[in-house]
């Protein structure tokens, strides 16, 4: 059996899947198996799959007899790993050789800790860097408790997700759901299990533009289908606002905190943490929106967004 798994779920991702196939199996860890779920694509993602499964025996590729959505299709992924370790990879992003090893180097140093991650840098549609970009998720040494505080004040990409976590504690949590923002809720899941370290050095390089979830054209009924198909909102209902998906993502974080093996003290003050410190959170954001109604101050974009140097702003 292979020690690590990397997973990896498709839907019409031709653009930029052979590239992070490639940039997977040239890790120098070499104990590794990747299991690839394709939700049914009509572009040419499941023929880039084949091609590469017959070169290379390490990839087991799988098409599903239905569209199960994003998160139906990441949960058959996990299922399917045989490796005591498991990585989620994008179809988009990429890693540098040594990424898979430094974070089982780290897992194996700290046998308290339950996900290892490196250190980011954000490219552009052609692979062009963007900046860097500092999680600041480091979690060694921390309680239960102090972990959920720590990631719900922190949190703000969620590349942990991308990082390397024991597989047995994985499944134990809830994994996506047919909701905006649902890896917070497996985030948050785990750091109530276990520590997150960070290796600190910079080998994720994750890929930002228009056909993401970060995207400028995914809209809120977008993403929902693709995490869910059918999970698209009636023209007759109106459209998510920011106030309902904080409240829908509140509600199943405090759920998933409260009910699961651990024992209840755990649980009970894992969520006393995530209910403060997420409400402090939301209450320096609210008051932050009134700051800058009152100033007229815009808000800046992230930086991918923003323009490059000698690029012209769009109107």
């Amino acid at each position: 059996m292979p020690r690590v798994t990397i997973g990896m779920t498709t839907y019409n991702v031709e653009r930029y899947l052979a590239l992070a196939l490639e940039s997977m199996l040239d890790q120098d860890y070499g104990d590794f198996e990747i299991v690839v779920c394709d939700n049914l694509s009509t572009d040419s993602t499941w023929e880039i799959l084949e091609t590469y499964a017959r070169k290379d025996n390490r990839l087991r590729i799988y098409r599903n007899p239905e569209n199960l959505g994003e998160a139906g299709n990441f949960r058959r992924v996990v299922s399917l790993a045989r490796g005591e370790l498991f990585r989620l990879a994008a179809h988009d992003d990429l890693a540098a050789p040594t990424l898979i090893s430094r974070c089982v180097a780290a897992l194996d140093a700290h046998p308290t800790a339950i996900l290892a991650f490196p250190q980011t840098v954000l490219i552009d549609s052609d692979g062009n860097e963007i900046g860097t970009w500092d999680d600041n998720m480091n979690t060694a040494d921390l309680r239960s408790r102090s972990r959920v505080s720590w990631y719900a004040r922190k949190w703000n990409l969620c590349n942990e997700v991308f990082g390397v976590m024991r597989t047995d504690v994985l499944r134990k949590t809830r994994l996506l759901g047919p909701f905006l923002s649902s890896d917070v809720r497996m985030l948050h899941e785990l750091a109530l299990r276990g520590e997150f370290i960070q290796v600190p050095e910079r080998l994720f390089f994750r890929r930002m533009h228009a056909t993401n979830t970060f995207g400028a054209s995914r809209d809120t009924d977008e993403v929902l289908e693709w995490l869910e198909p059918g999970a698209k909102k009636s023209k007759k209902r109106k459209p998510a606002s920011d106030q309902s998906h904080h409240t829908r993502m509140t509600w199943e974080i405090t759920k998933a905190l409260m009910n699961n093996e651990l024992p209840v003290a755990q649980r009970a003050a894992g969520t006393a943490a995530f209910l403060t410190s997420w409400g402090s959170r939301r209450g320096r954001a609210k008051l932050g929106r009134i700051r800058r109604t009152i100033t007229r101050t815009p808000i800046a974009p992230p930086p991918w967004e923003q323009p490059r140097a000698g690029e012209t702003p769009q109107s």
